[in-house]
């Protein structure tokens, strides 16, 4: 059986993005951050429209 090699989460972000720090690693982040804001803002939105059955 052959033997698998394992890559870790960090490294394989670090080449795809960029070492901690640079531009284009610090603009990444930037964007998930807000679009992570905008998905929980949306789902409050939709809890309260819910809640007061306006959906």
């Amino acid at each position: 059986m052959t033997k698998m090699n394992m890559t870790s989460l960090d490294v394989l972000t670090d080449e795809v993005y960029g070492k901690v720090g640079t531009a284009k690693r610090d603009a990444i982040v930037k964007q998930i951050k807000e679009e992570v804001n905008a998905y929980f803002v949306g789902e409050a939105i939709r809890k309260m429209r819910q809640a007061q059955n306006l959906t």
